[in-house]
């Protein structure tokens, strides 16, 4: 047979020349405009024109054409003089399956994603599948396959009803929208196409629905639902999002699968995934071949698509163009690059969806934080009156304000380009030819890389600030000169300020102002890193000097680090917030003491520690075993501060916490300080006879999981954002007590916080990376 596609272009129909092809049909083809896709369809066999043209139309052929070609097309009605045979797209599909069982999704969006995968676990099973898929697969760069196996996969389009021509053998159905009205007219219509669709399924336990669309679960149909709802049949739980893509668990037929591990991301693709790994259970494939396909599946092109990294930018494409698909692509790569600044590009696509919703579009990118528009890509439909870009651009800027930018398509690369900054996350979204618009806006910043100008604050007048001079040597060592550039500034113990390299060892004792040069160095600076711990650096006082001058910072703000380093005011807090922490009484300078001991031992009991109020856990502590000793202790502790606490003993572990983040947090696994009842002392946590650690600690990987949610509890129950190190006693029954929150925790080379980043494999230079793009993600939401 010889078959003519027109528009072979298109990635259903070249899919369906890849499949004639592989079974000795002569093929050609014809499309407006080259392509890649168009190059390697000659490869493989097809005959290929990179535009229309009647002399390509022969007597003998069968011409196959899209739902895209219209009547007046010069192939069409040569075809038509001809009186060649002509099938649809979806026909001709129809022919392929009918010796064949078909298995087709069908849905407004995921098809592809959700097909794909489906082919990915057959072949993996060796069921030697046949597959039309609306995408390319990463792992085969292909989208069509003719296999000898009894299955044939395929998406099923709704758009224009052509997924009712093949009754399926087993589907499933992801959701249902009101896209493609244009088509369909009204509601009435497009629901009864979906009730036909699910009465034509041949065994309805391959069939699989998302009870999570409220459409589809108000439609009561037949099958298996499934969804993140507790009414699911197949029901998903403990989704988690890693670095490297989904997790969760599910439950199906009285079964629990757990730890299900897919390379994909966001909550939709947990909902795909769990559509494909019930149907493919339901066919008797093993769950350790279902398992290995999800683990090495890839994607398919434009579905989230990484497209690379320069100067610490991703690039990202997807062909997401309804509100919902955006919605859904956005909030799978927030999570995925959490505080980094989200760039999207958006193209809309057709005039017909524009005006069906345009209402829709201006809330569909609340997760991005900047987003750029760009013209309407018609896909060869007649422009609409009042259906405009320019009215399209009104209606969002309403919802989104300030973050919402216009460039033409013709300068959509230098415009995206200027705007980026290292740490960026930029996607191009939409169904037109806005992924051609990646690769040069990647070279363009590669040409242009900027840098940060960062401030690196050290010293201070705490009686910590050798410890402070130590961590910044450390905290400076991990940041990537290629995008960072450092400028030192320390303050002297007396208050004064310098400038340059050598702050760390050359610092003024005498009390002095800023000078004008330097204020002036520290006004140029884009951030600040304010490396310092105990008063007057670490306790709010430089954090709301750096708000006053519009400085972002790392590190927790002024009021989180303020509650932070008053230990009554972390207890309290915590105590209201049902998070355990020691009894304790609190004590200032002129209240009477004399009979203090018998009041600690009525309310407290001995042994108890002392400590100053405002310091950091090693500075002016003491553990107090006997009523005699109560007083010279306190006395140290007034030294350091005019207020200290009194704490009962908790007999146990010391293990503390590291976490990084704003809203989604990382911590590491728990430090056990191996003090074996010991003080910890300035000396045991710095000097050349430090205390050793034990990473993870020695408890029970069901109280490591504790320890970390009582961790987030604290860190955002206080405030905190950037990072900090969340500090318990863990007791001889098990239980968690809070002891302090460090909102700058100690780097230096003895320190805990490293070496809990290190034990957890999280490299120093991505953690720089992550506290930068901390501290500008919270200027931004403070703007």
């Amino acid at each position: 047979m010889k078959y003519h596609l027109i528009g072979v272009g298109g990635i259903g129909m070249s899919a369906l020349a890849r499949i004639l092809v592989s079974q000795g049909a002569s093929v050609t083809g014809s499309d407006r405009k080259g392509s890649h896709l168009l190059d390697q369809l000659e490869k493989e066999g097809v005959v290929v024109a990179r535009s229309h043209n009647p002399a390509l139309i022969q007597e003998g052929m069968v011409v196959v054409y899209s739902s895209d070609i219209q009547p007046d097309n010069s192939e069409w009605q040569k075809g038509k003089e001809l009186g060649l045979p002509f099938l649809h797209r979806s026909e001709l599909l129809g022919h392929l399956m009918r010796e064949r069982a078909p298995l087709l999704v069908t849905g407004t969006h995921g098809k592809t994603t959700t097909t794909a995968l489906l082919a990915t676990v057959l072949v993996e099973a060796h069921l030697d599948p046949s597959f039309v898929i609306g995408g390319i697969l990463c792992h085969s760069n292909t989208n069509g396959r003719w296999g000898k196996g009894p299955f044939f996969v395929a998406e099923a389009d709704e758009s224009d009803g052509s997924f009712l021509r093949t009754p399926a053998f087993g589907a499933i159905v992801t959701n249902f929208n009101l896209d493609h009205m244009n088509f369909w007219e009204s509601e009435e219509r497009l629901t009864a196409a979906f009730t036909q669709f699910f009465s034509q399924v041949i065994d309805e336990k391959l069939l699989f629905w998302c009870i999570d669309d409220s459409r589809l679960a108000n439609m009561h149909p037949k099958g298996i639902s499934y969804g993140f709802s507790s009414k699911a049949e197949l029901h998903i739980s403990n989704f988690e999002q890693v670095e490297e893509g989904i997790f969760f668990d599910l439950s199906f037929q009285g079964k629990k699968t757990r730890k299900i591990y897919l390379s994909l991301f966001g909550r939709h693709n947990a909902l795909n995934g769990a559509a494909v790994f019930g149907l493919s259970l339901s066919l008797q494939i093993p769950e350790e071949k279902i398992r290995k396909a999800f683990s090495q599946f890839q994607g398919t092109k434009r579905r989230l698509e990484w497209k690379g990294k320069e100067g610490k930018v991703d690039f990202f494409d997807d062909y997401a163009h309804h509100p919902m698909e955006i919605t859904a692509t956005l909030k799978a790569l927030r999570d995925r690059v959490k505080e980094r600044r989200l760039i999207a590009i958006f193209q809309p696509h057709r005039f017909t969806r524009v005006k069906e919703l345009i209402s829709s579009f201006a809330t569909a990118f609340s997760d991005a934080d900047e987003v750029i528009l760009t013209d309407i890509y018609s896909a060869g439909e007649e422009a609409i009156p009042e259906v405009t870009t320019a009215h399209l651009y009104r209606k969002m800027k309403e919802e989104l304000g300030a973050k919402l930018h216009f460039f033409p398509r013709a300068h959509v690369e230098n415009g995206v380009a200027d705007l980026l900054l290292p740490l960026d996350a930029v996607i191009s979204l939409g169904a037109g030819d806005i992924v051609q618009a990646i690769e040069p806006i990647q070279k363009r910043w590669k040409e242009k890389k900027k840098k940060f100008k960062v401030a690196l604050l050290c010293g201070g007048k705490s009686t910590e600030h050798e410890v402070s001079l130590l961590s910044a040597r450390n905290v400076a060592s991990w940041a990537d000169l290629s995008i960072y550039e450092l400028t030192w500034f320390g303050i002297g113990k007396g208050g004064g300020w310098r400038v340059g390299k050598e702050c760390p060892k050359n610092l003024p004792e005498e009390k002095e102002k800023i000078q004008g040069a330097i204020f002036e160095e520290f006004m140029r600076c884009d951030l600040a890193i304010p490396v310092m711990h105990g008063p007057h650096g670490e306790d709010g006082m430089i954090q709301g000097f750096l708000d006053t001058l519009g400085i972002p910072y790392v590190g927790c703000d002024y009021a989180s680090s303020s509650l932070c380093m008053n230990k009554r005011f972390t207890k309290e807090i915590a105590l209201l917030s049902g998070i355990p922490t020691a009894p304790y009484l609190l004590l200032s300078s002129d209240m009477d003491r004399t009979s203090l001991a018998e009041e600690v031992e009525k309310r407290l009991t001995f042994p108890v520690w002392v400590k100053p109020l405002r310091l950091g856990s090693s500075i002016g502590v003491s553990k107090v075993e006997r009523a005699e000793e109560l007083e010279e202790k306190v006395a140290i502790a007034f030294s350091y501060d005019s207020e200290i606490l009194i704490e009962k003993h908790v007999e146990g572990k010391q293990i503390e916490f590291g976490v990084i983040g704003n809203y989604d947090l990382f911590v590491g696994p728990p430090c056990e300080i191996l003090n074996e009842g010991d003080f910890v002392g300035y000396e045991q946590k710095y000097g050349e006879k430090a205390f050793p650690y034990q990473i993870p600690a020695a408890i029970s990987e069901e109280e490591q999981k504790r320890g970390v949610e009582l961790a987030k509890k604290v860190y955002r129950t206080l405030g905190c954002q950037g990072l900090a190190r969340v500090d318990f006693f863990y007791d001889l029954s098990g239980k968690f007590w809070l002891n302090e929150v460090n909102p700058f925790p100690g780097c230096t080379d003895t320190s805990a916080f490293p070496k809990i980043c290190e034990k957890a494999s999280y490299p120093f230079a991505e953690v720089f990376d992550r506290l930068i793009a901390c501290a500008f993600h919270r200027k931004r939401r403070m703007q």
